[in-house]
């Protein structure tokens, strides 16, 4: 009878503005073009966002129950002999005048460091959403539209350009984007040496709007059927969302701010085809892992 094979497993957490988001793989092949394979997904809709953008700060019942949710993941990665890859937390904690003190208290929990990322760290972890070749394409643009911050990441020759913009769905959605965040964009994409012509998407709300246009994940989205679907979806109240498409009630009101952003991205440039890959800050820090400690 022959010995299951056992695999090592990596885990890792993306604390960000919308939810958090947990994922465990199981290590693969050092020589296989993706060594990682996504063994357990999941998403905790705890929008941190909310608290933070408004009042500056996460609010004791947010901390109260993000505490208690990463606490019960620690216990199963414990439980099943799973290694940290890493938690790292974006836009909303490193704008939360108690991040840093939560951070702390996670670290003790999950008995891991927390890395609170800058804006330009988590556009620059971008860089290796590109293991997951689509095709060959002449200089494609990565944006990950999150809750607070959108990230940019594109290389020209030898040359990289990447940013990090405090626009997002949720600060969008609660009115606490500001016209300079959209300068900062609108001059940033302007002075590109050269102009991308498609754009890969990251993140759940390009995603989605690919399953609401029954795309596959090696589909084009042609730029005027991404607006018209905009245009759609801006006409609906969030219950004819959630209806029509089967959105989640933390989906449904984020979308269009999401579209939104990348739409400006499009107008600015000469884009003419957009992808979506299933990749984000999760699979950046296993990823990063793998390569520094069991390739």
């Amino acid at each position: 009878m022959k010995t299951k094979k056992k695999f090592r497993r990596i885990a890792t957490i993306d604390i960000g503005s919308n939810a958090i988001k947990f994922k465990q793989f199981r290590v693969r092949s050092k020589k296989s073009l993706y060594p990682l394979e996504l063994d357990t997904f999941k998403r905790i809709d705890l929008r941190l966002g909310e608290d933070v953008f408004k009042n500056n700060k996460i609010s004791e019942a947010s901390e109260k129950r993000l505490i208690k949710e990463l606490k019960s993941l620690s216990k199963k990665v414990r439980n099943r002999e799973v290694e940290w890859a890493g938690i790292c937390a974006t836009s909303a904690t490193r704008n939360a005048s108690n991040g840093i003190d939560i951070c702390k208290k996670i670290e003790t929990v999950c008995g891991s460091p927390v890395k609170i990322l800058s804006g330009r760290e988590e556009a620059y972890y971008l860089k290796d959403a590109n293991i997951k070749k689509i095709e060959d394409l002449d200089y494609p643009m990565y944006v990950d539209v999150g809750g607070g911050s959108t990230e940019i990441y594109l290389k020209i020759g030898e040359t990289e350009a990447f940013e990090s913009f405090d626009i997002g769905a949720v600060r969008i959605m609660n009115n606490k984007d500001n016209k300079e965040e959209w300068k900062k964009l609108e001059e940033f994409l302007k002075k590109l040496e050269a102009n991308p012509t498609s754009l890969i998407g990251i993140g759940g709300n390009i995603r989605r709007i690919f399953k609401i246009l029954q795309l596959d994940k090696n589909s084009i989205l042609d730029i005027n059927k991404f607006e018209n679907i905009k245009h759609k979806l801006s006409g609906m109240t969030n219950s004819e969302r959630i209806k029509l498409f089967d959105l989640a009630e933390d989906r449904a009101d984020v979308i269009v701010p999401a579209c939104e952003i990348f739409s400006f991205i499009l107008q600015h440039t000469k884009i003419s085809k957009i992808y979506a890959i299933d990749w984000g800050i999760c699979d950046a820090i296993a990823y990063r892992y793998f390569k520094e400690n069991l390739a």
